[in-house]
Parts: C-alpha cells; sequence; structure tokens
C-alpha cells in the first residue's frame, strides 16, 4: 500500500499553486519520453492534465498543486518543486490516504464519500477530483 497522506500534507502546508504553463510544459515531457500524447480540456476547467499512452493513463500531472502522479519507470519530472507519486498502475487500488488531508488537499470532506481512503487507485482519485 502507498501511503500518500505526508505528500499531500506537504502540498496542504505550501499551498502555492505552479503556473499552467509548468504543469503543461511537464505532461509534455512526460508524454513525449514515453511516445504518449496530452488530454486536458482546459476549457472546462479541467484540474488533471492526462498523459495517455494507447488510450491508459500513465500519468498525470495537476494544474493546481505541484503534483504529479505517474506510473513507476516512467521519465523523470523535469521539476524539482514537483511532489511525485508512483504508482505500478493507474488502476491497481494501492494508494491510501488519510481523510482529512483528503478533504484539505481537494478541498472537500465530501471526498471520503467518493474515494475509499483505504484503498483506492490513481484513476480513482482522478475521477473524484477532475
Amino acid at each position: 500500500m502507498i501511503d500518500v497522506s505526508d505528500v499531500l500534507e506537504r502540498l496542504a502546508a505550501r499551498p502555492v499553486a505552479w503556473p499552467e504553463e509548468v504543469a503543461v510544459a511537464i505532461a509534455d515531457h512526460l508524454a513525449r519520453s514515453a511516445g504518449a500524447v496530452v488530454d486536458w480540456d482546459d476549457e472546462a476547467d479541467e484540474e488533471w492534465l492526462s498523459v495517455l499512452l494507447q488510450d491508459v493513463r500513465v500519468a498525470m500531472v495537476s494544474t493546481r498543486l505541484r503534483l504529479v502522479v505517474s506510473v513507476t519507470g516512467l521519465a523523470d519530472v523535469p521539476s524539482p518543486d514537483a511532489e511525485v507519486i508512483s504508482v505500478p498502475s493507474f488502476d491497481d487500488p494501492v494508494i491510501r490516504c488519510d481523510t482529512a488531508v483528503l478533504g484539505q488537499v481537494f478541498g472537500s470532506e465530501g471526498i471520503s464519500h467518493i474515494l475509499n481512503a483505504e484503498n483506492f487507485s490513481a484513476n480513482d482519485l482522478w475521477f473524484a477530483t477532475v
């Protein structure tokens, strides 16, 4: 199980957003390194840029938080300010996080009704926060 409570608490303690352009550049770098594409609807105000390899999400970059979630072994994130969470797969429910931290970082205590905080996947996080 990958406990992301500490990572998300660090983000909450320094809620300094990075410029959207930085998030786009990171997603573009990850996509190029993997031969993937970036999927993002900026006009819909989506908070995550997805890096898709053959229609499968292999990374996501927050436009609001200094956070990148990626499959293990993907290229290094070209930003020392980024918090990176590596997962074996976006579908495997291998992540856990303190419920209060999830609510603090993603702006709603109601997120615990969407996610099982003890056992969720990176895709679950994307769907719960998109």
